[in-house]
């Protein structure tokens, strides 16, 4: 009985898969090329918000071949989760985490659906066309510049970062796996569109790639770079047992690292902060950092800190790793508080010790007088008699 329901939830999966595959292609062919992997149907453009006060993520599922919005998702709320949501994260790991703060309620509904109003009127099925080629050589450089204006107008914020990744994959396992379902609803396109409206709010931004053109990597590093006089070239303190995972640092948390004083450039570094006495020794202590955020590809990882002093602490790892954080100050002494335990315990002892000593020097003295006196006493009847 278990496995014929097996096969039959097999069967109706399946089913799915492929009703789900041929609303992002246009012929039956298209679709079975899809669901055997030799041919692929969509992106996800996962696109991080920080806009004045809130966080949030907005997830673009695209179809490659009809070239259109299949869904769109948009979660801006103040909830802290959003703050460890990396954009270069596996998309089933951002979809579980937005669908937890779906769950606590961490967002803001009406401020995430004009958001995501604004980003469909965004990408137009002729915008779309320009950044599809860019998308396929793994460049999401543009999209920050095509969104960010759309969405300060449509929320009237001040200030506004966007960090832009493009995942490629299967629109319908996406759609079918998706575990935000019943939680998180995706926006729905707007109705009110009209050529004046999309020129309204789409800027005339060229997506040609032009000479000179910062990547999408080197955009995020010159964000982190700009509120910062000078930046120093770090290396992270790796910690595998104790240490804590990209995902879990917190903006403001205290991180750890250390100059690589092998270099010319280390050595004026180690200068800078401090860390070479009189005598020209370098102390081993690590430096402490506030930790600000990461910038990332897939292989390069930019880990950004404010240091002393206002420094920018910068250091670059190729893949994620536990990062070491300073360990708090009763585990860090414990030694001490030890050894002034051990400490008091002997002072305390060394009086008993010494009343124990006067006590049996007493003793002797008076067994020392009683054998005087007795043997007088034995004396004195010898005379007598």
């Amino acid at each position: 009985m278990s496995e014929l329901s097996s096969k039959a939830d097999q069967l109706k999966r399946q089913a799915d898969l492929i009703g789900l595959t041929r609303e992002a292609v246009f012929t039956d062919e298209q679709a079975k090329e899809v669901l055997q992997g030799k041919i692929t149907d969509g992106y996800l453009v996962k696109v991080k918000i920080d806009l004045d006060s809130l966080n949030g993520m907005v997830l673009i599922l695209v179809s490659s071949i009809r070239k259109h919005v299949m869904e769109l998702y948009a979660v801006v709320g103040t909830s802290p989760t959003f703050r460890r949501i990396r954009t270069f994260a596996d998309h089933v790991q951002i979809s579980t985490d937005l669908g937890d703060i779906g769950k606590t309620g961490g967002y803001d509904p009406a401020i995430s659906e004009n958001i995501g109003r604004a980003v469909h009127r965004a990408f137009t099925k002729e915008k779309l066309e320009e950044l599809l080629p860019l998308w396929q050589k793994k460049d999401p450089s543009h999209i920050a510049e095509i969104l960010e204006m759309p969405i300060l107008t449509a929320t009237k914020g001040r200030n506004i970062k966007l960090q832009a990744e493009v995942d490629k994959l299967s629109t319908a396992k996406f759609r079918y796996e998706n575990p935000m379902k019943g939680v998180i609803l995706p926006i729905p396109k707007p109705d009110d569109e009209s050529p004046s409206a999309k020129d309204a709010s789409v800027p005339g931004v060229s997506t040609e790639p032009a000479k000179g053109e910062l990547s999408s990597l080197e955009r995020q590093i010159a964000q982190y770079r700009a509120s910062f006089p000078k930046e120093l070239n770090m290396k992270t303190v790796i910690s595998p047992i104790n240490g804590v995972e990209f995902d879990n640092l917190v903006e403001g948390m205290e991180i750890l690292f250390r100059v690589p004083t092998e270099t010319p450039e280390g050595l004026t570094n180690a200068q800078i902060l401090g860390l070479i006495d009189e005598e020209g020794k370098i102390t081993k202590d690590p430096v402490v950092g506030r930790f600000l955020g990461i910038a990332g590809s897939k292989t390069e990882y930019h880990i950004f800190a404010e240091g002393p002093n206002q420094y920018l602490l910068h250091s670059v790892e190729e893949h994620p790793v536990k990062v070491a954080i300073p360990k708090p100050a009763a585990m860090a002494t414990p030694s001490k508080g030890s050894a002034g335990q051990t400490t008091k315990k002997k002072v305390g002892n060394a009086p008993a010790q010494e009343s124990k000593g006067s006590g049996a020097n007493l003793f002797m003295l008076m067994g020392a007088f009683i054998t005087i006196v007795l043997f007088g006493v034995l004396i004195f009847v010898m005379v007598i008699l």
